[in-house]
């Protein structure tokens, strides 16, 4: 894994952290939806929200310092840490 002084300055690389990938073993519905033509995709979203609660933290501290610094500067917005807590719930679906 890029061991040694080599891994290190390599840009980009870093120590495997296991908030930023979360995974959801496959769940029992999702079979028995599928095999009644259901959508199990909501319900696994659903289970998968715990699992990123670093960047719903993340997103929540945005937005409540946002309110005070669009006061100061109405061109700022959240929309990258949305972005991160969507793409995590994303990925683990």
């Amino acid at each position: 894994m890029g061991g040694g002084i080599a891994g290190w300055l390599t840009p980009g690389w870093m120590q495997m952290e296991p908030r930023f990938s979360p995974h959801l073993h496959k769940p029992d519905f999702v079979d028995k939806m599928i095999a009644d033509a259901e959508d199990p995709k909501p319900l696994v979203m659903e289970e998968c929200k715990p699992l990123c609660s670093f960047w719903k933290d993340k997103l929540s501290r945005c937005e409540s310092q946002l309110e005070q610094v669009i006061k100061v500067n109405p061109t700022k917005t959240c929309l990258y840490p949305m972005r991160d807590y969507v793409t995590c719930i994303e990925a683990c679906a």
